[in-house]
Formats: C-alpha cells, sequence, structure tokens
C-alpha cells in the first residue's frame, strides 16, 4: 500500500471516527433524536461524496461505511444493554443510525455507478459485495433478535392448535373481524405485519442476487425453506412464534425482495445493456483488498 493510499486511509478513519462522536453528542443531549439520524444522513452522504472524488475508487466509502456502520451497531447494543437508564434511552432512532450510516454510502456508490458509462470509478464490484456482506451480518443479527430475543409477536394470543395453523391468514382474518365487531384499533395489527414483511424483503433481494446463476427450482427451494426453517426453529426451540401467517407474511416479503432485484436489473439493462452486477473493473480479494497496491 502506498503513501497515498495510507494516508487517504487515515483520514477516512479519522473522519469516521469524528462523525460517530458527533452522532453520540447529537443522540445524547438533543431529545428529538430524528435530528441526529438527519444529521447523519448529511454527514455520511458528504462524506461518501468527498471520498469518491478525491480518490477515484469506491474502496474508502467502503471503509468509511464499514467503521461508521460497526460502530453505531456496537453504540446501539450497549444503549440497549443499559436499559433501563436515566442517563440514555433507548429508541428506535439507534436503529435508524445504523440504516443510515449503512444505507446512504451504499444509494450513493450505487447511484454514481449506475450512471458511471466509463468506468471512472474503480472496483465497484467489490464495494458491492462488501457492503452486502455488511449488512447480512447486521441483518443476521437482528433477524436473531426479532424472531428469538425480543419476538414480533401479533395482538392476539395463538389459540389452540388447530386449522389456523395452517390456513395462511385464518387467524390473522379472525382477529381482524372481530376488531371491526368490538371497535378496536387495527394500528397493532398493521404494523405487525408491516415488519414481518418488511423483514423479510432484504432476504429477497440478496437470495436472488446470490442464486440467481442457480437452476430455478433450487432458487425456489432457497425462497421457500430458509422462510420455513425459521419457523421450524422457533417451534421446535420454543422461542417466538411459530406460525402459517408469520410464513406467508415472509414469502410475501421474499417476492417483494425479487421483484426489487429485477426491476432494478430492467433499469439497468435497459438504460445502460448491462447487468448492475457486472463487473467492468479487476476484481480484487475482499479479505486482501487493503493490502494490496493502489
Amino acid at each position: 500500500m502506498n503513501k497515498r493510499a495510507v494516508n487517504i486511509s487515515s483520514l477516512v478513519i479519522l473522519l469516521a471516527l469524528l462523525s460517530l462522536i458527533l452522532e453520540i453528542c447529537l443522540y445524547y443531549f438533543i431529545p428529538q433524536h430524528i435530528v441526529s439520524v438527519a444529521i447523519a444522513a448529511l454527514i455520511s452522504l458528504g462524506l461518501s461524496h468527498f471520498f469518491l472524488e478525491m480518490s477515484l475508487d469506491y474502496d474508502y466509502c467502503f471503509l468509511h461505511a464499514a467503521i461508521m456502520t460497526i460502530t453505531s451497531l456496537a453504540f446501539y447494543i450497549v444503549v440497549y444493554m443499559m436499559q433501563p437508564n436515566p442517563w440514555i434511552q433507548y429508541d428506535y432512532s439507534l436503529l435508524a443510525l445504523i440504516i443510515v450510516n449503512w444505507f446512504i454510502p451504499f444509494a450513493y456508490c450505487f447511484i454514481r455507478d449506475f450512471f458511471d458509462r466509463g468506468p471512472r470509478f474503480s472496483d465497484y464490484l467489490f464495494f458491492f459485495h462488501g457492503m452486502s456482506l455488511l449488512f447480512l451480518i447486521v441483518y443476521l443479527l437482528a433477524i436473531i433478535k426479532q424472531l428469538f430475543i425480543t419476538p414480533l409477536l401479533p395482538p392476539y394470543e395463538p389459540a389452540a392448535f388447530g386449522a389456523h395453523n395452517f390456513v395462511p391468514f385464518m387467524a390473522t382474518g379472525s382477529y381482524i373481524e372481530e376488531a371491526f365487531s368490538n371497535n378496536i384499533d387495527l394500528h397493532h395489527i398493521i404494523i405487525y405485519i408491516i415488519e414481518m414483511i418488511a423483514l423479510a424483503i432484504p432476504f429477497g433481494f440478496y437470495a436472488k442476487v446470490y442464486c440467481r446463476n442457480l437452476p430455478l427450482l433450487i432458487r425456489i427451494a432457497v425462497y421457500l425453506i430458509i422462510p420455513f426453517l425459521l419457523e421450524a426453529i422457533q417451534y421446535l426451540s420454543g422461542i417466538g412464534r411459530a406460525d402459517i401467517d408469520d410464513y406467508t407474511l415472509g414469502m410475501i416479503g421474499t417476492v417483494i425482495g425479487i421483484i426489487i432485484y429485477h426491476i432494478i436489473y430492467y433499469i439497468s439493462y435497459n438504460t445502460h445493456k448491462r447487468d448492475f452486477l457486472e463487473d467492468r473493473t479487476v476484481t480484487k480479494s475482499l479479505i486482501f483488498h487493503f493490502n494490496s497496491s493502489i
């Protein structure tokens, strides 16, 4: 690694740490936590642009995003484990900080590569797979938390074993019908449905990305079996709630993720006549990438 690369890497690390300190201070001192999320988004966007234009390489955007995502995840875990605490409160804006620190660089670099006809900037494929690996690690932790540690549960008690265990939306439909009859607010069931669908969308997208060269039947098996295994583990472990409705909602999210992949592919191919994951530069090892000469 040459001197210029070392200097840029050091600058990336320094600015990332300063950004993290600023985010923590804003979260601690400003009660409206949405402010810290908005400022984090602006900083992430500005630094992504700065690093890309300065180096003409996506490497440093990945380094910055990785540091910010991992450190904000660590901050999230620390605050969550400290609760209840009178000095610092946990809320979902901490999750938003993690998402912003990952998504903003990812989206910005994706857009820049999409309109980069040269390519002017190098190593986008490394950036995409590195960011995807980073996301999948965080996503796996989120799945474990939301399904097994603090499980997402519908706003009704599970009924005795019966037809509702095998007929999709029988239990949910019964609850909604009862809610209409008794003027019960549907807010909680709507939020639950959205959360279960949203939780599966990334799986659908990345399953399509990394299984796209496999035969159709194998891809379908992956889409069907992995959500089923999650429900089976919940049932066998007695943690969470294994239910056909959850599986069905997960499949809806999976399909949405697959559709998102096809939309991106369609737009990319019809605009530039290329796959958005086409390798237009020299591929480098994800593990040893930063040890090579730049």
